[in-house]
């Protein structure tokens, strides 16, 4: 059985799922699946195996401590309410600029705000938007232990700023961080993974049915033109997951010849870094290696590109390499024993950056990589209580 909470095994596991789902070609708009593609994307799951393998030999043949226990704080939740209390003030500052918040004003029910895509101060906004998903790590993981609904609702709370500024990311970054803390804080049994199955599956039939209403269902067709063989008895949201899966390596695919076997440019991955204002003036958009896209309308190319531009093909597969041991790292001090309970909070965004690995690099986001320096200082002195051989 796949080890869910081993981040390099779902790595490994999701990737090697999206290779399969994309060599069916379910789309002619998929162009064929090359050689290169494929030992690139089973190269970079080898970097990732080895890595594991490395810390493990090297650094963790210990018995390794299953359970994680709610600690109780009070310096925690004073740093919490620290970082609330900026989070609320600056967030003030920011409604009072754009006069209202973008769903009340699509509503017409808050002023003038802007487009949905322009709210917010640049570069202020990111960290804000770390704050506020850190907040909910929080919550939920307190809901998780204590099992005080007052938790749920604040987290649940939480989970409506951005539905209020109309901003899926930031929604997605939320549940999806929750999600992987339920799963890293528990034990996972047969049954609930069958009920997040078929949950799923629910989920991804009202993707279809939002879909359809909002692009209209034979204008999507006509879009990712299915293959004779696919499955048309299925659900239309199974075709758009799909869709939304592989088209990212499809553009990946296109343009992996482009680039060399070595190359050393930083600068795609230490741009993010630096906040908006700042990045515009240094760093220059450049397309060096003539990045082209399969369908316009498909522009999301998974967190390979960043790499490939900055290494080659051969140096980002090293660089792979370091990041799973770091990865690897992370992952044995949250399982070692008395460990420190950051370190759930930071594999629980490492993994949320795995698994949206097959759409674009948040590894080097801003605002994630800020949330990392959140967990540090909120819980760097709390340790996970009563271990267990």
């Amino acid at each position: 059985m796949l080890k869910i909470k081993n981040p390099i095994a779902v790595f490994v596991a999701l990737w090697l799922f999206v290779l399969y789902i994309y060599s069916k070609r379910y789309s002619l708009v998929l162009t064929p699946l090359s050689v290169e593609t494929f030992i690139y994307v089973l190269s970079i799951c080898l970097s990732f195996t080895l890595a594991y393998y490395t810390i493990k030999g090297l650094f963790f043949n210990k018995k390794l401590r299953n359970d994680n226990n709610f600690v109780e704080s009070q310096n925690l939740y004073v740093k919490l309410g620290k970082v609330f209390k900026i989070w609320i003030f600056f967030t003030l500052i920011e409604i009072a600029f754009f006069r209202g918040l973008p769903l009340l004003a699509i509503l017409g029910l808050g002023g003038d705000s802007g487009r949905y895509t322009e709210w917010g101060i640049p570069s202020l906004h990111g960290f804000l938007n770390a704050m506020i998903i850190t907040i909910s790590n929080y919550l939920f993981y307190f809901y998780l232990k204590t099992k005080n609904r007052k938790y749920l609702w604040l987290y649940l709370s939480c989970v409506m700023w951005p539905i209020l500024l109309i901003t899926r990311q930031m929604l997605m970054s939320m549940v999806v961080q929750a999600a992987f803390i339920y799963i890293l804080s528990n034990n996972i049994k047969t049954s609930s993974i069958i009920k997040v199955v078929l949950a799923a599956f629910g989920v991804v039939c009202l993707f279809g049915i939002v879909g359809d209403l909002r692009s209209g269902g034979d204008s999507f067709i006509e879009l990712v033109q299915p293959s004779s063989d696919y499955p048309s008895w299925l659900p239309s949201g199974v075709l758009w997951v799909y869709v939304y899966m592989v088209s990212p390596l499809n553009n990946v695919n296109f343009n992996l010849q482009k680039f060399p076997d070595f190359y050393f440019d930083p600068s795609p991955l230490v741009s993010p870094l630096f906040p908006s204002f700042i990045r515009e003036k240094i760093f220059s958009e450049s397309n060096v290696f003539n990045f082209q896209l399969v369908n316009e309308n498909l522009n999301v190319s998974t967190m390979f590109p960043s790499y490939l531009t900055s290494f080659g093909y051969y140096g980002s597969l090293i660089f792979y390499f370091i990041l799973g041991l770091l990865i690897t790292f992370i992952y044995f001090k949250f399982r070692s024993k008395k460990a420190n309970l950051k370190w759930l909070f930071v594999l629980g965004v490492i993994f949320h950056n795995l698994i949206f690995s097959v759409f674009v690099d948040f590894f080097f986001n801003l605002v994630f990589l800020f949330q990392f320096v959140l967990h540090f200082y909120i819980s760097s002195t709390l340790k996970f209580s009563n271990d267990k051989d």
